[in-house]
């Protein structure tokens, strides 16, 4: 394995539809999840296989988790994966205020150039959403077609961005 900077974690989105079978996305896992200050290591643990399997890569750290299906229902759900493996990295989910399980995302947004933790700062980077829903004039959630994906903000009931998802459109 050649020695090259880890792909940004709002950039990881590139790798929707790869398995864990596909190098790139192996090196973005094993490159993020080592402890700061630390060498990345060289293949999947066991646990992180396991986690993959059962359908949640959880970047702790760095409030980032990766949603993985299987081969089967990739493809009728998105198309074929674009990877050889049984499980397909289908979704991510960057979490702004963090969540029990991890830490805050306090990175730039995916197609963003810098932090989206308000429902302002969502509409100032992304436009007009291209669908929503609003109860009692509050918003639950915006989501925007950018670059081939699906953007979602989930927010809370003062405006603040609870969830970023990004994940591929369902195939026609």
């Amino acid at each position: 394995m050649t020695s090259t900077s880890p792909l940004p974690l709002p950039d990881l989105h590139t790798l929707l539809g790869l398995t864990e079978a596909d190098p790139p996305l192996i090196a973005a896992i094993l490159a993020h999840t080592a402890p700061a200050g630390s060498p990345a290591p060289t293949e999947l643990s066991q646990k992180r296989k396991k986690e993959i399997r059962s359908g949640f890569v959880l970047l702790k750290d760095v409030g980032v988790v990766l949603s993985f299906t299987p081969r089967e229902a990739h493809a009728v759900d998105f198309g074929e994966p674009l990877g050889s493996g049984t499980h397909v990295l289908s979704a991510l989910f960057y979490y702004p205020e963090g969540s029990d399980e991890v830490e805050p995302y306090e990175g730039d947004a995916p197609f963003a150039s810098g932090p989206v933790d308000t429902r302002d700062a969502a509409l100032e980077a992304y436009g007009a959403p291209s669908d929503g829903e609003e109860d009692d004039g509050v918003v639950d959630w915006e989501q925007w077609q950018i670059d081939g994906r699906e953007l979602t903000a989930d927010y809370a009931d003062d405006g603040a961005v609870l969830t970023i998802t990004v994940s591929l459109p369902l195939a026609l």
